[in-house]
């Protein structure tokens, strides 16, 4: 008899947790991208691509900034070596559900820790808590993405991780902690209220309306970051940041898409210890689609990627070499009025070269890699 009570309990306990696992199965699944699907009989794959459809047509439109890559101490002896800053961009649509939830498809590529373009792109659930009536919140919850590294010879790496938050509607910060790296990675995110501007017709009045092509002209400031590719350049070389200047054309095909295209060129001393041994002029010649969005009727934010015909050349010495690369662009248009335009972008270059010469009669062997970002501010002339 007693036998048959412990055969019960355990019985009853089983029963339970079985209960208890499902029910945190089918809340777990209630989280990915099906638990919005509106059509929930298509099936568990086809409840997933509906409810990404789904998001991406009825969310807001989000620039993604990647922020900071911190590399722990106890894993990285040469941390003050690795790229901490991975400059580089982000596209997202999302929008909150009816429990307060965040649902996000998004696509970002940066500057890895060696200075290596990443692409990764996925979806992101977070569980939102709001802090009193502030209107800041706090969150936790997961991304399943996959991402394509140079270290991995460009395999594509499935990367499920955990994710926090903290911000308003309109702007949060999200960290996450990446094990196959080590490294703890910090993003932002800017939301844009766009769902009823982007289905509602264009009014003719609209600046954008007839003129969709526009030429323009940008001051530069250049960002550069000398690494061969697996840490800090060695010698004690150093590429400094300068001033510059980018010319282009931009292309409207629809209402959201543009082509542009466009030059840019700075000039930057190419340092050893502090002391000059050659001037070197970066040149890149970029070709971008763009996506863009309307922040306000006259206002457009859009993020860009595409490839650039980069060129190293040195005055002091015969060097010069180019690069076929990608570049990626975030940035903004003010219609100031129906022809002027005020335009501004952060664009990354993922330029590298090899067999840099110096004006000592050396070379530098191995791989060159500027680490260039640019941050410019101009204007352009819509026809």
């Amino acid at each position: 008899m007693f036998s048959l009570k412990k055969i019960a309990l355990a019985t009853s306990l089983s029963f339970a947790t079985l209960t208890a696992q499902a029910g945190f199965v089918d809340a777990f699944i209630d989280t990915l991208p099906g638990g919005v699907s509106p059509y929930p009989d298509a099936g568990f794959f086809g409840n997933q691509i509906n409810g990404m459809h789904d998001i991406i047509e009825r969310g807001n439109t989000s620039i993604l900034l990647p922020s900071y890559t911190n590399h722990p101490r106890w894993d990285y002896e040469n941390r003050n070596e690795e790229n901490a800053y991975p400059f580089g961009a982000g596209l997202a649509r999302g929008y909150i559900d009816e429990r307060g939830n965040e649902r996000m498809m998004y696509i970002m590529l940066f500057s890895d820790s060696h200075y290596e373009p990443e692409p990764i792109f996925g979806y992101a659930w977070v569980a939102r808590y709001p802090i009193a009536n502030t209107g800041f919140h706090v969150g936790a919850g997961y991304t399943a993405s996959l991402t394509f590294r140079e270290d991995y010879n460009w395999v594509p790496i499935p990367v499920p991780l955990p994710l926090v938050s903290a911000g308003t509607d309109w702007f949060s910060v999200y960290a996450t902690y990446i094990p196959i790296s080590n490294v703890f990675f910090f993003f932002s995110r800017f939301e844009i209220d766009d769902r009823n501007l982007r289905l509602s017709p264009l009014p003719e009045t609209n600046p954008w309306s007839n003129n969709t092509t526009t030429l323009y002209a940008q001051g530069s400031w250049v960002k550069n970051d000398l690494s061969s590719g697996d840490g800090d350049f060695p010698g004690g070389m150093t590429l400094s940041s300068d001033s510059g200047f980018k010319v282009g054309i931009q292309q409207f095909l629809d209402r959201h898409w543009a082509l542009d295209l466009s030059y840019q060129q700075s000039d930057h001393d190419l340092m050893r210890h502090n002391r000059k041994v050659n001037d070197l002029e970066l040149t890149h010649i970029n070709l971008l689609l763009q996506y863009h969005w309307e922040a306000a009727e006259s206002l457009h934010l859009h993020v860009g990627g595409g490839a650039a015909y980069s060129q190293l050349k040195a005055d002091m010495t015969d060097y010069k070499e180019h690069s076929i690369n990608p570049v990626v662009q975030t940035g903004f248009t003010w219609a100031m009025t129906n022809h002027l335009r005020l335009t501004g972008d952060m664009t990354v270059n993922f330029a590298h070269f090899n067999n840099v010469d110096t004006a000592d009669g050396d070379t530098l062997g191995g791989r060159f890699k500027p680490g260039n970002a640019s941050f410019n501010l101009g204007l352009g002339f819509a026809f």
